[in-house]
């Protein structure tokens, strides 16, 4: 199953209540979503997205144009995603210095975004995150395990693949999703500063 037939097909026909979808692709066009799910017009659904420029996909009725990190909500949401948010902006370096910079500047906006939203969200309500790093898989496993979410849907790609001569190793450029129900408002404490670590190499997050 693409991203693509993920978000249109599974994900958004099941939402109902006050949804913010963060990062407008504007190849998805969401409009035919909000103007007619199954239960008619949607006028809860709202997006944000820092582009200026983002002229598709935004909702109809409410569109926010703002860094996530620097939104102000006015009320908690029963469904939030963080669709596909960390990605082409972030390129790691040659030097050490930039790729330990780099990474952990992209691990603490990754944590503050989480906590953020969930801070926003409902209890009972949804949080959807990805594709991203498959870096990210440990802070799905923390909110699972501390039992804040429990796991609706979960996939990972392109974690290994084969070398010339069949073996697998690890491929750090694959990419996860992650969507969850939100079961407790205790508090997010993911405490890593560096999801990377000292096993990064020179790569760019695709």
């Amino acid at each position: 199953m693409t991203d693509k037939d993920f978000i249109k097909n599974e994900y958004l026909p099941k939402l109902k209540g006050k949804i913010l979808y963060v990062g407008v692709m504007q190849n998805y066009n969401l409009h035919e979503f909000v103007n007619s799910p199954p239960w008619g017009p949607h006028s809860s659904f709202e997006t944000l997205d820092m582009d200026p420029n983002v002229s598709k996909g935004m909702s109809p009725y409410k569109h926010y144009t703002c860094d996530f990190l620097d939104f102000k909500n006015e009320y908690k949401y029963d469904h939030i995603s963080l669709h596909g948010l960390w990605g082409n902006g972030f390129v790691f370096k040659n030097t050490k210095h930039d790729r330990e910079t780099s990474s952990r500047k992209l691990t603490k906006i990754i944590i503050d975004s989480i906590n953020k939203a969930h801070n926003m969200l409902n209890i009972g309500g949804t949080l959807q995150i990805g594709p991203n790093t498959n870096r990210v898989n440990d802070i799905y496993n923390y909110m699972i395990n501390q039992n804040l979410y429990k796991t609706i849907y979960r996939i990972s790609r392109g974690e290994w693949k084969a070398d010339d001569n069949h073996k697998t190793f690890r491929n750090e450029c694959g990419n996860c999703i992650f969507w969850g129900e939100k079961i407790s408002n205790n508090t997010f404490g993911y405490k890593k500063t560096d999801l990377w670590g000292k096993s990064i190499e020179t790569v760019g997050l695709l």
